[in-house]
Formats: structure tokens, sequence, C-alpha cells
């Protein structure tokens, strides 16, 4: 399967740790997933990692999560009074109510109703065609794949980068089609064992094709660089 083949030609290329995770919505649950319940911010390490994750509204462990991902609607009533005040005087991410407010009305909105699973699994494992490719890297690998991605149109991705990690890392870019690049939020950060120089690149399906015949053409794969000796001699002028 195409996906497949992708994962382990930018595994090598790029030098992954792990395996890019294929994130795909379904209305049938993965076989053979892990049990318990999930925070999604750290499935993406666990998939990254070999394990196969199916979040669905019953395991998911983030109540938020479950929302920006679909899978539940966003918290109301004493849950709502709760989550806004952690939010502001817990995590202290934001400095009032009013604040968090206007970063969730300025974001995209989560694909409520869209599927009952979410599931995670490392690519080259994935039994269903992927919706989303999540690559967790280092700030070179994400430079290298975004020149991968725009060597064909020149393009840049329009990105979300304030929110949660669940919404940033899946939810932006599915219902936009837009490859998101993100930081994850603090607490996500903190809270799970991501490395200080780890973010995640996350590339529709649809745009991992161009990505990967890129890679034998452009320089940010593995292209040699060939400098013309016109260009040279320019450079070389006083």
């Amino acid at each position: 399967m195409k996906w497949q083949e992708y994962s382990q030609r930018l595994k090598g290329v790029l030098n992954l740790k792990g395996s890019p995770v294929a994130i795909t919505y379904s209305m049938e649950p993965a076989r053979d997933a892990e049990p318990g319940k999930h925070w999604a911010c750290k499935a993406f390490l666990d998939a990254r990692d070999g394990k196969t994750i199916n979040l669905t509204k019953e395991n998911a462990a983030c109540a938020g999560g479950a929302w920006h991902l679909g899978l539940a609607p966003r918290a109301a009533g004493e849950a709502d009074k709760a989550l806004k005040k952690f939010l502001v005087h817990g995590e202290k991410l934001f400095c009032s109510i009013a604040v968090f407010n206007r970063a969730m009305m300025l974001a995209s909105q989560p694909p409520l109703g869209l599927a009952e699973n979410v599931i995670l699994a490392p690519m080259e494992k994935a039994e269903q065609m992927p919706d989303l490719g999540l690559f967790i890297v280092n700030a070179e690998q994400a430079c290298r794949l975004i020149q991968l991605a725009a060597y064909w149109d020149g393009i840049s991705p329009k990105m979300e980068m304030i929110g949660s990690a669940c919404h940033m890392a899946v939810a932006y870019p599915l219902v936009s089609g837009e490859i998101n690049v993100t930081f994850l939020d603090w607490t996500a950060r903190r809270s799970k064992p991501y490395k200080p120089d780890e973010l995640i690149v996350t590339v529709p399906y649809h745009r991992l094709h161009g990505i990967a015949e890129a890679i034998d053409v452009c320089t940010a794969g593995t292209a040699k660089l060939e400098i013309p000796p016109e260009f040279r001699r320019m450079m070389q002028e006083p």
C-alpha cells in the first residue's frame, strides 16, 4: 500500500526516530489497539514508537482532547466553568476567559460527528488509508519536509500555531487540508515525554505523494547540490 511505502522512504531519508504516524478517522475501530484510556498528545508518541491507538469518546482521557478531535461535544455547564478556571488559573496559559474564548473562536472548529474512532498507528503498519501523516521531528527534519512539500507548487502552508496540541496536530490540518507545524501547547510538552527539540509536522494524506516524489529531485531529499560555474564566480567577486 502506498502509505506504507511513503513511511519507509521518509523514515530513511529524514533519519526519523520511530515512524510517521498514520491518523485515520473511521467508523470501525482498529484491530489490536492498545487497551485503556489515552491522552491524544501521548498517543502521538506511542504510535510513533510502534503502538496502535484507537481513540474514542469513551476512552479519551482528556475531555478537551475528545472535543478537539471531534469525538465529543464541548464541555458545558459546571464542566465548562471548571475548564475555564483551570486554563486561566491552573495552567495559566491565557490571562482571562475572554482571551481563551478569542483563541477558540479564531481557530478552525473541530470535526464533530465525523467518525466514532480516531486511529493512530505507525504508518507502515496502518491498515486503512490515512487522512493525515503526523511526523514528530526536529527543526532540520521539519525544514526538509516543508521544502519537499513546496517543491512542486511553491505555496506556503497556512498554519495555526495557537491552541491545544491535538487541535494543531490533527483537527486543523484535517478540516483545512493544510500542512501544519506545531510546537504543541506548553502543558502537553511539559506533562508528556516530548524532548526539547521535538515538534510536529502534520501532512494531509493527499500531499504525501508529492513529498515522496520530490525526494529524488530536491536537495531537501537526496538530490545532489550543484553550483553552476557562473554562480560560483559571481559569489567570489568582491
